[in-house]
């Protein structure tokens, strides 16, 4: 026959186990935005070169077009 666990057993691993749930989605979380704060620091260098080559681009287009009249 099975042995049958405590009451207060059963609540304490269960109150555990959803401590243990709730800081692993609060690390994660946190992860999360230190990750989306880098990722946001990439993409202002990456809006940054873009500007510098889109006034590249049309500094160069401006010299053919003056260049053909």
């Amino acid at each position: 026959m099975a042995k049958r666990r405590g009451t207060r057993t059963g609540v304490l691993d269960w109150w555990q186990t959803v401590l243990d749930e709730t800081k692993d989605l609060v690390d994660d979380s946190i992860d999360r935005l230190r990750d989306d704060d880098d990722d946001r620091d990439d993409l202002h260098g990456d809006i940054d070169d873009l500007k510098r080559a889109v006034a590249e681009l049309n500094s160069k287009l401006d010299r053919l077009a003056s260049e053909r009249k």
